[in-house]
C-alpha cells in the first residue's frame, strides 16, 4: 500500500501541497493494526501522533471496577494521540483497534518540527479538537439527563452524520458496532441496550438490511421534543 497515496487521503492534510506531503511521508511510519490490540493505554503511553487511514478506533476511559466508558470512535481520516505541545486524547485514554487498521505514526520531534513550520495545520488541530469537546459535552448532558433510549437515539442519530449516508429519510451508520460498544457509550448494559434498539426499531426509529440506519428526521424531532 502506497504510503504517499494514503497520506493524502488523510482529512487532516487534504490541502497541503504534494512537496509538504512528502516531508510527512519520510516522517511518518505507517503500520498495519490487527482488530483487538491495543494501541495505546494509561500503562503503554506512545508520545505520537497516529493518523487513522483505514479502520476504526475506539478511545475509551476505565474506572477503578474495571468499567469502561467510551469516548469516541474514530473512522477514517482522524487522527488521536498526543506530544508535548498537541493533545488529542488524555493520559487515561486507552486507543483499540476495532477493525484491521492502517495507522501513519509520527513521532513526537517530527511532528513540532512539521508543526513549527506550518502554522496552519496548528489551527486545524485547535478546530479538531474543539469539535471533539462540542460532541463529548452533549453525548455526557444526554447521557445525565434522559433515558436509554434517548441516549440511543441520540448517538446513533451524531455517528449516521459523521458517517453514514443519507436516502430520503433513512440516514446509514457505517460503522462496525455491536451492541457492547454502544453500551460503553450511552453508560448502560448491553442487556438494555439491545431491547432498546429492538424496540427503536418496532417503532420505526431504526432499520437494518446491509447497514443499520436511522430515521433521521424522526430521530430529531424526538430528542428536539425533550
Amino acid at each position: 500500500m502506497d504510503k504517499l497515496f494514503l497520506l493524502s487521503q488523510i482529512s487532516l492534510f487534504d490541502e497541503l501541497p504534494t512537496e509538504e506531503l512528502q516531508l510527512i511521508d519520510q516522517m511518518s511510519e505507517m503500520k498495519p493494526v490487527k482488530k483487538g490490540t491495543l494501541i495505546l493505554s494509561p500503562e503503554h503511553p506512545i508520545e505520537a501522533l497516529f493518523l487513522l487511514k483505514k479502520g476504526q478506533v475506539r478511545l475509551y476511559r476505565m474506572n477503578a471496577q474495571g468499567k469502561q466508558f467510551t469516548v469516541d470512535i474514530l473512522v477514517d481520516g482522524n487522527i488521536f494521540g498526543e506530544t508535548s505541545t498537541m493533545t488529542l486524547t488524555d493520559d487515561q485514554i486507552y486507543a483499540e483497534a476495532m477493525t484491521e487498521t492502517y495507522l501513519c505514526i509520527l513521532g513526537k520531534d517530527e511532528f513540532e518540527t512539521f508543526i513549527g513550520k506550518n502554522p496552519k495545520i496548528a489551527l486545524r488541530f485547535i478546530n479538531i479538537l474543539s469539535t471533539r469537546l462540542n460532541e463529548l459535552y452533549s453525548l455526557s448532558e444526554k447521557i445525565a439527563l434522559v433515558d436509554v433510549k434517548y441516549r440511543v437515539l441520540y448517538l446513533l442519530l451524531k455517528l449516521s452524520e459523521k458517517t453514514g449516508h443519507r436516502k430520503q429519510e433513512w440516514q446509514t451508520i457505517e460503522m462496525k458496532l455491536t451492541h457492547q460498544d454502544i453500551a460503553y457509550m450511552i453508560g448502560s448494559t448491553r442487556e438494555t441496550t439491545s431491547a432498546t434498539i429492538s424496540q427503536l426499531k418496532k417503532d420505526g426509529f431504526l432499520k437494518k438490511r446491509f447497514q443499520l440506519a436511522i430515521h433521521a428526521s424522526k430521530a430529531k424531532t424526538a430528542l428536539e421534543a425533550l
